[in-house]
Parts: structure tokens; sequence; C-alpha cells
């Protein structure tokens, strides 16, 4: 089904993403550049969808947000999806799943985009509906809660320690409990007893990893999401676990040539799309893994070695994560998988090149070529030599976006890289010398492509 969108954001180049990007599958965009006109659009004309940057310059997304929900007429059931690129920080700003139907990250990934799309669509109630006989639909209120953030109904949930008879009933409000991780959708740590069976269950399935949840509001460490049954925003980000986590797995592939441990590990890290903690964070816990503390570190000297793990300095330690060679392992891209060292590290290249040629059959070539060159004149004004603090922070967040849409990956981890040197103070020189390079390297990638 087309459908009429309204794009509520001040960047010329993204807006000319989305509307590529969706006038190509036969949508209609109208855009508007700040949030006034956006309500003028809205209070003008009919509109399925209305997509807002969370950062506009009157006013964020989320007052935006709450301002149409108001003129929107009952009829119109507009849908609302805020665009941001800190989807966490969205998340938990109270009341943003009222106002929200959906939230997508930037950079923008186009089958998410297409996903939400359709699901939004979908979510009209069919004519005959009414009609329906009532044994159809008697289902709990949380089955609509989680149908509102994506799900199909209430997950499937292994239960950490086991539950009384009281206690399951009481966890049957909000998901179906199972009595195996093979039967799950998700993992609930009710209590930190629970962490040996989280473990077993996760070395149950090792190439079936769930997201796993923490109940106690003690226990993020270990888990991938914490739930807080009286909090909405924590309803929308047990979902989105669940949808990224089914989504990874399904293009997961069994690592051949790998010790179990090596392959369990990066099967878990490829799916839940996680950094893992080594050292740092004193009095938390660690992410359960499902391997014991020495099998983990002989994964990680296995694959470090091997090119598919990559160490990452933070602010409390030190952590891992896959490489692209890793991931590309993970997803069986690279068969035999005899991971080889490299010679020497290696930076991404300039650009995606798998991300590039879905793009290009997406919207066409002559788009993307359009928006590259949007891209480039947007480069040749950043990061100047006489910014200050404030404009290298706006240049970091405008180019960000757009860079990791058009698989420029290397300049939007820079860009990244930079807004987090700023937020935190400190290696900023060095941060603004990584940004200028990988500028600097983007324009002339696509100078010798001209």
């Amino acid at each position: 089904m087309s459908l009429r969108l309204l794009v509520v954001e001040d960047d010329p180049g993204f807006q000319d993403l989305v509307r590529a990007l969706c006038e190509r599958r036969g949508d209609s965009v109208d855009v508007a550049s700040d949030g006034f006109l956006g309500l003028k659009l809205l209070s003008e004309r009919r509109h399925d969808v209305v997509m807002i940057d969370y950062h506009l310059p009157e006013m964020d997304g989320y007052a935006l947000a709450r301002l149409m929900r108001e003129i929107a007429r009952p009829e119109d059931r507009v849908r609302l999806i805020g665009v941001t690129a800190d989807r966490h920080g969205l998340a938990s700003r109270r009341g943003a799943d009222a106002r929200f139907d959906a939230i997508l990250v930037k950079p923008l990934d186009p089958a998410a985009l297409y996903a939400t799309l359709d699901r939004l669509a979908g979510t009209e109630t069919p004519a005959g509906a009414a009609e329906a006989p009532k044994a159809a639909v008697a289902e709990t209120a949380a089955d609509a809660v989680w149908r509102r953030f994506g799900l199909a109904g209430r997950p499937r949930a292994l239960i950490c320690p086991h539950p009384g008879p009281a206690e399951a009933a009481a966890f049957g409000q909000a998901f179906v409990p199972v009595a195996r991780a093979v039967e799950a959708d998700l993992i609930l740590l009710s209590g930190e007893t629970g962490l040996p069976v989280l473990r077993a269950a996760r070395a149950e399935t090792p190439l079936r990893p769930v997201p796993s949840v923490d109940l106690t509001g003690r226990l993020p460490g270990a888990c991938d999401v914490t739930f807080r049954v009286a909090e909405p925003a924590s309803w929308a980000a047990v979902a989105e676990a669940c949808a990224g986590f089914e989504a990874r797995r399904a293009g997961l592939r069994a690592p051949v040539h790998l010790p179990e441990p090596a392959a369990h590990l990066m099967a878990l890290l490829h799916v839940s799309g996680r950094d893992l903690a080594l050292a740092g964070g004193e009095g938390t816990h660690t992410y359960e893994t499902g391997l014991a503390p020495a099998a983990v570190m002989a994964a990680v000297l296995s694959l470090t070695e091997a090119g598919a793990l990559a160490c990452v300095a933070t602010g409390t330690g030190v952590s891992v994560r896959l490489t692209e060679q890793g991931g590309r392992a993970a997803a069986g891209e690279a068969p035999g998988v005899a991971l080889r060292r490299p010679a020497e590290p290696q930076r991404p290249p300039v650009v995606d090149p798998r991300k590039s040629a879905e793009l290009a059959r997406l919207i066409g070539e002559a788009d993307l070529n359009r928006l590259r060159d949007r891209l480039m004149t947007q480069l040749s004004g950043a990061f100047a030599r006489e910014s200050d603090l404030a404009a290298l922070a706006h240049d970091a967040h405008v180019i960000v976006a757009m860079a990791g849409s058009l698989g420029f990956d290397d300049l939007a981890a820079a860009c990244r890289g930079l807004e987090a040197a700023i937020a935190a103070g400190s290696g900023i020189p060095d941060a603004v010398a990584e940004v200028r390079r990988a500028a600097a390297e983007a324009r002339s990638h696509c100078a010798a492509a001209a």
C-alpha cells in the first residue's frame, strides 16, 4: 500500500535520502525543514506517516510530536516515527512511547525504514475485524502493548531462576513463560540466583542467541536490556532488542574451522550487536555469554589473532568487538572462515561497497551520486581550522547521518568519535585530526571516482 509521508527534518541531504528511498517504492513525500512548517502541512493535508527528526532548530521532536498528536484528526490515524542518532536517549524519555509509534536511528538503514513503514501501514484495523468472533480477539492487555511496539504479541520467555506457580502467573501477564531456552524469544533474569540458569540457557543455544532481560535493575551488566513493567520506554527497548536479535539471527551462519567457544562467542556478538567488556566497570556483573571465564578469554584470544575481534578502549576499561571480517564470517560471507590475522592494522574502506551497491539498487545511481555530491558539498565547509567546539560538534552531528547512510563508515565513525570526545572534554585534538583525515579521504575518493 502506498503511503503519504511527511518528513520533518532540517538536513537537506537526509530529506533527499528519505524522499528517494520512499518514492522508489511508490510512496509520496512532503518535506518540512522545521516544526512549524510541519504542523502547517499536517493541518492542511492528510498524511499516513510523519517522520520527525528529534533535533530540530525551533523545538525538539518530542515537543513537535505532542503538538501533532493534538492537531491530527482521529480518523486520519497518523503514525509518528522519531528519527534520532541517539535511539536510547529518545526511548528513555518518559512518555516517548505515547508520542511515537516507532523510532529509527541515524545513519538510516533502508531495510529498517521499509520494515517500519510496512508495519505501520499494517496496523490499520481491517474492515471486517469488528465482525470477528470474540474468542479470536480475547487477548491480554499486554498483547496489545507488545503489538504497538512491533511484536506479534507477548514474547515467549524463559525465566531465571525458574519461578513458582504464583510468580509464573504474574509473569504470564506480560510474557508467555516457556520451559526451554530453545523455545524462548528472550530470557528474563529475576534475581542474581538466576545467573547460572542464564549461563546454561546461553550454552544450550549457542547459535540461537536471544536477548537477556534484567528485571531487577541491579544486573544490567549481565544482560542486553532492562525491563520495568511500569516504564513504557522499557517495553519499547525490549521489543527493539527482540526484533534486532531475530533479524541478525536470520543471517547467522555456523562458522567452520573454529573451536566451539570461539564460534559461540562470534555468533553471540554478531546477533547481539554489542561489544564485550573484558576489563573495567568494577562492582558490576559482566555480560553473560554462556561460557566459563577461561573459555571466554580463550575465544577472545583466538578470534583476535584471527582478525575477527578488535580491542576497544572505553572510559572504564577495555572491550572487544567484531571486526568487519568477523561480521562477514558470522554471516557466512567468508567461506571456509580460515580467518587470518591481517599483516597490519587496517582501516575500514572509505566506502562500504556492499552498502553502496544496495543503496544504488534501491534508489538508482543518479540519485546516489546526487546525494554523494551533497555530502561532499557539506564536507567542503566542515571541520574548518577556525571552528570552535560548538561548530565542530554541529558538523559532526550533521555529517554522521549522511556519511553512514551512504556507506562512508570510516567518516561516520570519526564523526562519532569527535562527538564523544567533545562530550567527554578529552582527546579532542586527536579526534579532530581523525575526522579531518576521514573527510579528506572521502573527498579524494569521490573526486577520483568522478
